[in-house]
């Protein structure tokens, strides 16, 4: 299992233990304001292949909502997923 750290703000890549969902977590500046960040959760199918293929939802949260979703999924035994690496392959 991979040894995923503490984020101020969660970015990337989460996977489910059964390889069938994968969650991206983001965000963005807002372009009017430096300081405001809209936060995004998109959950994706997993296909045979293991890659994410099918696009399931979309949540905009909060940076608190965005870190207790990290962090709760991390305690259920989700781990980080490489998607760069799998482009690559």
């Amino acid at each position: 299992m991979a040894n995923i750290k503490k984020l101020d703000s969660p970015i990337g890549w989460l996977v489910d233990p059964h390889n069938k969902w994968v969650i991206h977590f983001d965000f963005k500046h807002k372009s009017d304001d430096q300081n405001a960040t809209d936060f995004t959760i998109d959950m994706w199918g997993v296909v045979s292949s293991g890659k994410p293929m099918e696009f399931k939802s979309r949540r905009k949260v909060t940076k608190q909502e965005s870190l207790n979703t990290w962090n709760q999924l991390v305690t259920s035994n989700w781990v980080e997923f490489d998607i760069e690496k799998l482009k690559t392959a």
